[in-house]
């Protein structure tokens, strides 16, 4: 498979598309295409079939979204269970069926697992495209089964400041309160840029770890990590919005000081 900055296309013969895959931003929608696409050449999406005009229109039957809903900041294990039963009805139009699961990574654990066992054994016409930013908050038992697609631009750097205020910031939640509330005073003085790294940074480590923990592991708890990856994708959400850094800082903070370990 090759893949262009811009007009992406990728180069396959349909029969030997994988079952799923990891993608960011756009990808994951010329990827569904791709995979509806009824072209005759190997090159698709071939922009020129009736399937591609109705996937770049938004109303291919056989390219189904899954997102959070409106008043959650996770994808539930119940809209997995859903997406279970409705992975074994055949396509409507195209050969095969393209499900978008975007924020995949905000699946939370139960929901992860709940996938993991529709990837295990999935029905031949059927392709996943878990559409993330973030993918080291995927379990690393999800990850193996995808293939990971990246846009050419991308880049997997993270600035040295920035990993080392993630380091910084999971040692001060560990040292308790006043640690943690004067860590954040310097946390809302970052460089934007930096400051976006952090959040990056912060997130993985709390993934990798809770993909490595062991049973009554000394150091932070498992509800701790988890809550705190929570936090940060809010955290996220706001930085996006361009609310202020002292803001989310505050945020942060109030939000792990409330933390029942």
């Amino acid at each position: 498979m090759n893949s262009t900055e811009n007009n992406t296309q990728f180069n396959w013969d349909g029969s030997r598309l994988s079952h799923a895959y990891i993608v960011s931003g756009e990808l994951a929608e010329t990827l569904a295409m791709a995979a509806v696409c009824s072209g005759r050449g190997s090159v698709k999406p071939c922009m020129g079939c009736l399937h591609c005009s109705k996937a770049a229109r938004h109303i291919h039957p056989d390219i189904i979204e899954v997102d959070r809903l409106p008043d959650k900041r996770e994808i539930l294990v119940d809209q997995l269970r859903e997406l279970k039963k409705d992975v074994i009805i055949l396509p409507n139009e195209a050969d095969k069926k393209a499900y978008i699961i975007n924020y995949a990574d905000t699946m939370n654990i139960k929901a992860q697992n709940a996938f993991l066992q529709i990837l295990e054994e999935p029905p031949s016409h059927v392709i996943f495209i878990l559409k993330t930013e973030n993918p080291v908050a995927l379990l690393p038992t999800v990850r193996s089964r995808c293939v990971h697609l990246k846009a050419k631009h991308q880049s997997n750097a993270i600035g040295a400041d920035a990993l080392e205020t993630a380091n910084e910031f999971f040692s001060a939640i560990e040292h308790g309160n006043a640690t943690l509330m004067d860590f954040m005073f310097r946390l809302e003085k970052l460089d934007k840029n930096v400051f976006s790294e952090f959040l990056t940074a912060a997130r993985e480590f709390a993934a990798s770890k809770l993909g490595s923990m062991m049973p009554n592991e000394p150091g932070l708890t498992y509800n701790t990590i988890v809550s705190a990856e929570r936090i940060l994708v809010k955290a996220g959400e706001m930085f996006d919005l361009n609310i202020g850094l002292g803001h989310i800082s505050g945020m942060i903070c109030a939000s792990l000081l409330s933390i029942d370990n």
